[in-house]
């Protein structure tokens, strides 16, 4: 090998803590052959298929973890991606990685498969793709106690890696019946201090699946009443029942009055025989058939008042 080609060879593996694959060596224009005698004199030496370290570049379990990605083409996530996050202490016995849905699981590593991994999920650290915090607790539930998912949640929160509501909305788009992360996630968010309520859009978004899916009409999003002179926003309302929804997070909006006045948007509503629901982010995940039955009840009542 030339001296151009190793200039191009040390270039790309300190890009890559000492790692380069096979395909980077052709691409920089190395041949099989160059690569090979490479190999036969130790200035290149294998972890993987296709993917080496250079000799004399430090061996340690952030590089390994590194060459698992590249050598899967998939990202660090679970234990590897909470270790490298500081979430927990310690990493798992083999590279943790998440792949997509044609991924080649027939590796060394510790692998999972997703077909909702989504760039936004993913960030880099010391060079090492993985997922990120947010989407690394939708996920660690799956492999560790739910005690140290807690420890985990409560580091995430702390270093400010995620945010509260970040993470409720990143967990109605990816909550599946029976998928055991979420799952495992879900008791540890009803838990938390409803003073962090999730942003209003990401209750909206689980209200409508809870009526969704027990065949109710959708509400109506956004609707503006006139109620006394005065100009109200209604998150969700059944305008031709007279009944509006809201809770923790969401519910009746003013751009006129101030915090103080909240308690009167209700009062003014009721004397206009507006018939309010009321329902935190905690009852929502907790007991959502008792939510979609009490809608059913009010809206059952209205249509009979009317009739």
């Amino acid at each position: 090998m030339d001296a151009e080609l190793e200039r191009r060879l040390a270039r790309r593996a300190a890009t890559q803590s000492g790692l380069i694959t096979r395909k980077q060596l052709i691409a920089i224009g190395c041949s099989d052959r160059q690569v090979d005698g490479c190999i036969r004199r130790g200035r290149l030496i294998a972890l993987h298929r296709g993917v080496f370290l250079v000799a004399g570049a430090p061996l340690n379990d952030a590089v390994r973890l590194r060459a698992a990605t590249l050598s899967t083409g998939g990202v660090a996530s679970h234990r590897s991606a909470a270790h490298l996050l500081g979430l927990i202490d310690s990493p798992p016995s083999r590279p943790e990685i998440i792949l997509g849905p044609t991924g080649n699981t027939r590796v060394p590593f510790i692998t999972h498969r997703s077909a909702d991994l989504l760039s936004r999920d993913t960030t880099s650290v010391n060079g090492v793709p993985t997922t990120n915090a947010t989407r690394t607790l939708l996920d660690l539930g799956s492999v560790v106690h739910v005690d140290l998912l807690e420890t985990a949640l409560e580091r995430a929160l702390h270093s400010r890696s995620t945010n509260f509501d970040r993470l409720l909305r990143r967990f109605f788009e990816v909550a599946a019946r029976g998928r055991p992360g979420p799952s495992a996630l879900r008791p540890l968010l009803v838990e938390r201090d409803p003073s962090l309520a999730a942003a209003e859009s990401d209750l909206e978004t689980l209200l409508l699946k809870i009526l969704r899916e027990a065949g109710l009409p959708a509400p109506v999003r956004q609707f503006e009443v006139v109620v006394a002179g005065q100009r109200f926003r209604l998150d969700a309302a059944y305008p031709e029942l007279k009944i509006f929804i809201e809770g923790d997070g969401f519910g009746v909006h003013s751009p006129l009055g101030p915090f103080e006045r909240d308690r009167s948007r209700q009062n003014l509503l009721v004397i206009a025989e507006w018939l309010p629901l009321r329902f935190t982010w905690r009852r929502l995940c907790r007991d959502p058939q008792g939510v979609a039955s009490e809608v059913h009840e009010a809206r059952v009542l209205r249509q009979r008042l009317i009739s």
